[in-house]
């Protein structure tokens, strides 16, 4: 911090504006990452949904045998 007391007001200015440079970069970095993060997952909703599907009707088809059993049991 003693550093910044030597600097020039040019030289402050210009680490200000080269700091506000590198900070942007980071965020427009970031906003990247975290557009290509949602567009994998949007790529891999279809395969979700099939997942799912797939669990439900498995419980479905275990609902429809315990109904059965629970039906020849009265029987």
């Amino acid at each position: 911090m003693n550093e910044l007391k030597t600097l020039s007001n040019d030289n402050l200015h210009a680490l200000i504006n080269q700091t506000e440079d590198t900070l942007a970069e980071l965020r427009g970095e970031l906003e990247l990452r975290d557009a290509r993060a949602q567009e994998r997952e949007l790529d891999n909703l279809e395969h979700h949904m099939k997942s799912a599907e797939l669990n439900l009707k498995s419980i479905q088809d275990f609902l429809r045998y315990l109904i059965e059993e629970a039906r020849r049991s009265r029987s």
